[in-house]
């Protein structure tokens, strides 16, 4: 783990939110299956080949974690997301975090706050969300099923 990672650890154990979350060493294995299930340009996932896809952009930045915030309620109001969700960055943090819908919802402003694009993955992969530091979100269904091992 990495000071940003025990930074967010701490910052959850201050907020009592600590026992919601389950900490991995690692996001290597849940970036690879990212990969392997959306279609990538780059080092991104290219939304426009995500059938449906929906794409939102803030340039803004200190709008940014209020907008990424509202995005990832709206999706999850939308289409009904609930349950375990699991949360990677690619850059400042290392590890992965699984909690529930409603528990990451309680914490976005802290995870807003680290300078890194922001993944949010559904069961199995079969949605993923993402908030990048240029302002864009987005929402797509997986075209594939795979299960993380």
């Amino acid at each position: 783990m990495d000071k940003i990672d025990d930074e967010l650890r701490l910052a959850l154990t201050s907020s009592g939110m600590m026992s919601s979350f389950h900490f991995a060493e690692s996001s290597r294995q849940i970036f690879l299956s990212v990969m392997k299930t959306y279609p990538y340009s780059g080092s991104k996932i290219d939304w426009s080949g995500v059938p449906g896809a929906i794409e939102e952009y803030e340039p803004n930045p200190d709008l940014h974690s209020f907008r990424f915030s509202t995005f990832f309620d709206g999706m999850c109001l939308r289409f009904g997301l609930s349950g375990s969700v699991t949360y990677v960055g690619d850059s400042a943090t290392d590890g992965a975090i699984e909690g529930s819908v409603d528990a990451f919802q309680k914490i976005l402003a802290v995870i807003f706050d680290i300078p890194q694009h922001h993944y949010f993955v559904g069961p199995n992969l079969a949605w993923c969300m993402c908030m990048t530091m240029e302002g864009d979100m987005a929402f797509g269904h997986a075209t594939t099923k795979i299960r993380i091992s």
